[in-house]
């Protein structure tokens, strides 16, 4: 059996995307892997490791210079800043496309835990959790006042741009209408630097404060994933007709950045079901998020991928997980390349879902009695799939030639 402590102490330290901590703590976990002899690879990608950081002051700036546009009449420029400060930001998040993102760009690397697959090998299954650390202004519950009014926020934007443009082609022609639509714009313009203030701020100073220690959101899921890479390598676990992945990716405090671009990278030769591991071992029950995504779109995790692994918890502790939701992970990437995806966390009894992102992640806040509990109901999800016929298979198949398809029609 591993030592937890050993690992939540590797796992339980600041180690924000771009830090000289978080690169610490890659080669800290190749050597605890290669000391224990299990395979291991590095899966490397470019990562821009300030990716929220920019687009917070990218927000601040691009509404503030808006603001000025409609309190000064600038005319035909305000709708102009305004669809420049929308696609900065917008198009990083969606498409990841570093438009405004791209400074401080540097290697990123995903830590892939691979075993040989048996002979005759049908399936695979993928475990995953996320090796960096944030800090934010506002914890995840907090920040959701400004996360929900996203949408409205850009619509105000456009908006704003769209009266200034009207003001100005009214001015010579009809100055009294010209200066109503003036009037409403400089009303508007409050409503929207609250919004852009308050997300902005948010993204852009959580490096400036006291760092969380990241023990929970996800060193812990980490060190599961960890015991079970042993218990592989020393075949106690050991799947007749499934290969198993392990997957420790950074990057995910970045728009999930190395789970896209280790599904993007890889072939998928066999029908695969993913799992991925979020704010593990804490004191409450296990949940399983139903629905994963961001702010501009959420997508239905598998129930069937869900159900396997909340049975796998009913049988360790007397309890299934119970549906909860919804979250932003890494498993979204999963989903996004057409894998069937559960998600699976713990709830904290006393703090349920506030302190993340902030100095009460820190090791005190992990139960260490739970790793090993993770790691069994792991085991006995690979146990359950490898045993029973997994009915996602033809659905994989039917959504991966629907994307080749898409894609033939996209190069048509």
């Amino acid at each position: 059996m591993v030592d937890c402590h050993e690992l939540m102490t590797i796992l339980s330290v600041p180690r924000p995307n771009g830090s000289a901590a978080l690169q610490r703590t890659c080669r800290t976990l190749q050597e605890w892997l290669s000391q224990r002899g299990i395979p291991y690879r590095l899966h490397t990608f470019r990562l821009y490791p300030y990716f929220f950081e920019a687009i917070g002051v990218w927000i601040i700036l691009s509404r503030t210079l808006l603001a000025a546009a409609i309190w000064l009449r600038w005319g035909w420029l305000a709708m102009l800043i305004a669809i420049l400060g929308v696609i900065g930001g917008t198009l990083d998040v969606v498409l990841n496309l570093p438009i405004v993102t791209w400074p401080g760009a540097q290697r990123g690397e995903n830590i892939l835990i691979e075993f040989e697959p048996p002979a005759g090998a049908s399936q695979e299954i993928v475990f995953s959790a996320h090796y960096d650390s944030k800090t934010e202004l506002l914890d995840h519950f907090q920040r959701m006042f400004f996360v929900t009014k996203l949408r409205f926020g850009i619509v105000l934007t456009l908006l704003l741009g769209f009266l200034g443009l009207a003001e100005g082609s009214l001015q010579a022609q009809a100055p009294t209408y010209a200066n109503l639509v003036f009037g409403l714009g400089v009303a508007l313009t409050l409503p929207m630097l609250f919004l852009a203030f308050g997300l902005g701020l948010n993204l852009s100073t959580g490096r400036l404060l006291q760092p969380s220690q990241g023990a929970v959101d996800d060193g812990a899921a980490c060190a599961i994933l960890l015991g079970l890479a042993d218990r592989l390598a020393k075949g106690e676990v050991a799947p007749q007709r499934t290969r198993v992945t392990l997957a420790l990716f950074t990057g995910e405090e970045v728009n999930m950045q190395g789970s896209r671009a280790y599904t993007r990278d890889r072939e998928w030769p066999l029908p695969a079901v993913a799992l991925n591991l979020e704010v593990m071992a804490q004191d409450g029950g296990y949940i399983f998020w139903e629905q994963d995504g961001n702010a501009f779109g959420l997508t239905p995790t598998s129930p069937e991928v869900s159900a396997a692994i909340a049975d796998a918890a009913k049988q360790v502790t007397g309890q299934p997980a119970r549906p909860a939701g919804p979250v932003n992970s890494d498993g979204f990437s999963f989903i996004s390349a057409s894998i069937p995806t559960g998600v699976l966390g713990t709830f904290d009894s006393r703090l349920q879902v506030f302190g993340f992102h902030r100095p009460t992640d820190n090791l005190g806040r992990v139960v260490m009695s739970r790793l090993p509990e993770g790691v069994e109901i792991l085991s006995r999800f690979v146990d359950k799939c490898d045993r029973e016929t997994i009915r996602l298979n033809n659905e994989f198949r039917i959504k991966r030639i629907r994307r080749f398809l898409n894609s033939l029609l996209c190069f048509a």
